[in-house]
């Protein structure tokens, strides 16, 4: 087969098409042109797939965790007699971020096949603390390459805020939004989702959110939707506006009523909104009640299944 037979890669059509440009006399435009055809060989870095199972947050178990009643090597083991395949690991109950630490955890999680779907920051992020952001930048970098080492997909982020909405809701939903641009190249590079949870601070409205989200790139920047976390006469409509944007969700629950139903929340409305929206995370049990903690991760678990059996 001649050179001229052969099939056009295209790189290769590319690079027929500057030679004709340089040789008309728009030699300019031949090394942006050649760049956009080393991004089109290389092809753009895409995010880690997220984990549509049953997962655990480990402050579900914190209770046991700090009295040592469980350890995170045994709670493997615990989360597969469990029945649930995920667990989303907070920072404050990892002893280090350091690879020799969450390597060998990484390894044992996977041989219960048990799959960490998330890595979730405890301390809340604070943009307004300008003296202080280039070490909160590391400190974030540091999170999204612990995420990498432990093969989680996403990292979640508290925004803080300064006590003040009008001040949350202006000023300080810019900065955030700012310190996400910087944030995410470092995202890409090692394909880790970044999420930002409803709660208290600068995420405190679902359109604060999803302003942020918009305003940056929403195949890397989503929601980590908490149950629990909006005010009770905007629970489910907190849900239907961040349900489409949601990466992780949190599945928070304190108490059940003689039918098993969560006594202040309505899990069927809840989830029919993440169904609609197509949601394909993990739903993460975020057990806050009183009592035992795995009886309270069980009934969880059962009245998730009641309303969506793929989980």
């Amino acid at each position: 087969m001649s050179r001229h037979d052969r099939p056009t890669s295209r790189r290769d059509f590319l690079r027929e098409g500057v030679r004709s440009l340089v040789n008309a006399g728009f030699g300019g435009l031949f090394e942006r042109l050649e760049r956009v055809g080393e991004l089109l060989e290389r092809g753009e870095p895409k995010p880690a797939p997220l984990f549509p199972l049953l997962s655990c947050e480990t402050t579900a178990f914190h209770k046991l965790l700090e009295s040592g009643a469980l350890t995170l090597e045994s709670l493997p083991h615990t989360l597969r007699e469990l029945d649930i395949q995920g667990v989303s690991l907070h920072t404050r109950h990892l002893p280090s971020l350091h690879p020799r630490t969450l390597e060998p955890l990484r390894e044992l999680f996977t041989r219960y096949g048990v799959a960490i779907t998330g890595l979730m920051v405890s301390e809340p992020l604070q943009v307004q603390d300008e003296a202080n952001l280039s070490r909160k930048m590391d400190e974030c970098v540091e999170c999204l390459q612990a995420a990498y080492t432990l093969g989680a997909p996403l990292v979640r982020f508290h925004l803080g805020g300064s006590g003040n909405e009008r001040e949350d809701d202006t000023h300080l939903l810019e900065r955030a939004g700012l310190f996400l641009q910087r944030l995410l190249p470092e995202a890409r590079r090692r394909q880790i989702r970044i999420t930002l949870e409803n709660r208290d601070g600068v995420a405190h409205r679902a359109e604060n959110l999803v302003s942020l989200i918009r305003g940056t790139d929403s195949r890397w920047v989503g929601a980590c939707l908490d149950f629990g976390n909006a005010p009770a006469e905007r629970i489910y409509e907190t849900c239907r506006q961040l349900a489409p944007y949601a990466f992780h969700v949190h599945a928070k629950s304190h108490a059940f009523d003689a039918r098993g139903e969560e006594t202040q929340l309505e899990y069927g409305r809840l989830l029919s909104h993440l169904r609609l929206a197509g949601y394909s995370g993990a739903l993460s049990i975020e057990y806050m009640g009183e009592g035992d903690p795995i009886e309270g991760v069980r009934k969880t678990r059962d009245l998730i299944r009641r309303y969506w059996r793929a989980y």
